[in-house]
């Protein structure tokens, strides 16, 4: 637990964190390990999605047909999760071996934003794609810009959960500058996600025993290679009635980000980083 929360916050390359979360997962010694992805269908998602599959999916769970080995996987416009996904891919990988013992259960979801950086200077949301000028994440960009479709209807329902009007924040010019308003609607899209990931975890009654473990990321894709920044980690044991769920990571209020960058990477934080919420 203590490397993977010191990893918070900070970029990384798109290998480092699927190692990582695949130590992390041997850690508890389980029976079976499965594993869910999810994230945007873009294809500019390809280094994180095959980056998972080296790391995760080919050293980690069990054989399909043919020796083949693969993730639960989700890929739709700006990385949701979708209801009902996680109790089917637990359902998947509860093999009678975890059934005797216990599984873990990796998800690790995906936010992704364009990167261009000139010396210290950093923008995101944009890049040029096929040599054309291209916004990233298209989904949330549309978002932002207040447009009208199913899409953008539902994610703005999500950013405003809890009576909490985030978009206000990310659009208002004074509080959020309008080179980051990308990165920061990425970061509060994959917390939200995540909330609402965890929320089906604890109404699911898992078909054998179960630690859930789920990493919220966000892909910083740059016209060289991909990094990704490691935004937030949920933990649910649920071998034993009465665990107690944590989140440690950034929360989705915007306006608490803190940006910095040092060595040429970024790094971002909120007050309660590091402490379990």
């Amino acid at each position: 637990m203590k490397e993977m929360v010191r990893l918070l916050g900070s970029e990384h390359a798109m290998d480092d964190l699927p190692q990582a979360l695949a130590r992390y997962a041997r850690s508890f010694r389980p029976a079976t390990i499965g594993a869910m992805q999810i994230t945007c269908a873009d294809e500019l998602e390809c280094e994180c999605v095959r980056a998972f599959q080296r790391n995760i999916a080919d050293e980690l769970l069990p054989e399909l047909e043919f020796g083949q080995k693969s993730a639960f996987r989700l890929a739709n416009l700006s990385g949701r999760y979708e209801p009902g996904a996680l109790p089917v891919a637990e359902h998947h990988f509860a093999t009678p071996e975890s059934v005797k013992g216990f599984k873990v259960l990796l998800v690790k979801i995906n936010a992704h934003v364009a990167v261009e950086s000139s010396g210290s200077d950093f923008r995101f949301g944009a890049l040029r794609r096929y040599g054309q000028p291209s916004v990233a994440c298209g989904a949330l960009h549309a978002l932002l810009e207040g447009r009208e479709q199913p899409l953008t209807a539902e994610l703005e329902r999500v950013f405003r959960a809890d009576d909490k009007d985030r978009l206000a924040v990310l659009r208002d010019p004074k509080r959020v500058p309008a080179g980051r308003r990308a990165l920061l609607a990425a970061l509060v899209h994959v917390r939200l996600q995540t909330r609402r990931i965890a929320t089906e975890i604890g109404r699911h009654k898992p078909a054998s025993p179960t630690v859930y473990v789920v990493a919220a990321c966000t892909t910083l894709n740059r016209p060289t290679r991909d990094t990704e920044l490691f935004c937030g980690l949920y933990l649910a044991d649920q071998r034993a009635a009465g665990a107690t769920p944590a989140y440690y990571g950034l929360g989705d209020d915007p306006a608490e980000y803190k940006l910095s960058f040092e060595h040429g990477a970024l790094h971002v934080t909120d007050p309660l980083l590091e402490t379990a919420r």
